[in-house]
């Protein structure tokens, strides 16, 4: 075994050794040859490996340091997910930006400026007097299409593996008192808001990821395998049905459901030929670009660019029309969860980087008004289709 030794303030010497560790063992006494028998130090046992104080500043690890935390990448929109172990200190399978899946298909990304601008907006006033935005879990996926009658299931996703389960009964019993915000007031990550008599199998807070069951079997959880399981008692791994998890790119909506992920590797693998080229990386006419990997632009009649939650440019109407045909999308490298929407041609180019697109239909394109950071005002929030 290798053996590193760190040095540490001693109010840091526990975290080195593993932040649940459980027991302090005095060992035997040892005699080293030729001398007065002495006391062998306690060992510090750790969640990832164990570690001996040699000094009072000073540890020496006495198994594989701690494995390194996964890449930036598998973290959510502000970083605050969990380690996602199970208890033991396993690992489990980690989620990125609160992805929503219906029988395993992402649907959605819960951030805030993705949210359907038709989705209601309630203000809850705090005892200090703040005013907070929420939203009712069950008024947000009737938003993105999801039939709550025939629900089955729910699952919210959280850290170390957890696993809050709703039934569909039950999702419809509480209604509007299931309430979710964000961990940073219109940013950040899904955080739930629980009732007290709410049936629950565990009160996540921040949620990892969403999975609806309408069509397919719920799977169902399994205590001793401390994750979900098929009928055979076969664990499951990520999300059950799920392809591939969703990840990375930018999201391009559909009134209000990922019509396509946009992704530079994917896009040049498509062999789709670009419109031009934009400081020497390929561009996509935006619309043609949809249409040949399947989204149907045909009755678009709004766009909406979303940079950081904000929307940072909307096309309607005549102006639309008159910038829909060199609209066009290039990902430069090292650009990972943006892309670069130029307007304009050659001369008369600008470009916004941007997070997400949203595209609507003329009847979605009415809700068009976003929520008000400000606190509720009269004529102010989103107008209802």
């Amino acid at each position: 075994m290798r053996s590193r030794i760190a040095s540490l303030a001693p109010g840091l010497a526990i975290a080195l050794a593993g932040t649940h560790a459980c027991s302090s063992d005095s060992e035997s006494l040892t005699r080293p040859p030729g001398g007065a028998a002495r006391a062998r130090p306690a060992i510090q046992r750790g969640r990832f490996a164990d570690a001996v104080q040699v000094a009072v500043n000073r540890w020496v690890l006495l198994d594989d340091t701690p494995p390194r935390l996964e890449s930036d990448d598998d973290f959510s929109l502000d970083g605050d997910d969990g380690d996602g172990r199970r208890p033991g200190g396993q690992k489990k399978k980690r989620f990125g930006q609160s992805p929503v899946y219906l029988d395993g298909v992402p649907i959605a990304v819960v951030a805030y400026g993705e949210l359907p601008p038709w989705l209601p907006t309630h203000w809850v006033v705090l005892n200090d007097g703040r005013k907070v935005i929420r939203f009712v879990l069950a008024d947000y996926l009737a938003a993105l299409g999801v039939p709550l009658r025939r629900v089955q299931a729910l699952h919210l996703y959280g850290g170390r593996g957890r696993i809050g389960i709703l039934s569909g009964p039950e999702l419809r019993r509480v209604g509007s008192r299931l309430l979710f915000s964000f961990t940073r007031a219109d940013e950040g990550k899904m955080r739930m808001h629980w009732d007290g008599d709410i049936r629950v199998s565990d009160s996540i807070d921040k949620v990892q990821a969403v999975a609806v069951y309408v069509d397919r079997k719920p799977p169902r959880w399994d205590r001793a395998a401390w994750g979900l399981v098929d009928d055979d008692g076969v664990e499951l791994h990520g999300i059950p049905y799920a392809e591939a998890p969703l990840r990375g790119g930018v999201r391009i909506y559909l009134d209000g459901r990922i019509a396509h992920v946009f992704k530079r590797n994917r896009a040049l693998a498509r062999k789709i030929e670009p419109a031009g080229m934009v400081d020497g990386v390929p561009a996509f006419g935006m619309f043609d670009y949809l249409r040949e990997v399947g989204v149907d632009t045909r009755r678009v009649a709004s766009v909406e660019l979303v940079a950081e939650n904000r929307v940072a440019l909307r096309l309607d109407g005549p102006a639309l029309a008159a910038e829909r045909p060199a609209l066009a999308l290039s990902a430069p490298p090292r650009s990972s969860g943006r892309i670069l929407v130029h307007r304009g041609r050659d001369g008369n180019r600008r470009s916004i980087e941007v997070t997400a697109i949203n595209l609507y239909t003329p009847l979605r394109a009415r809700a068009h008004e976003r929520r008000c950071p400000g606190g509720p005002e009269p004529g102010c929030g989103p107008t209802l289709p």
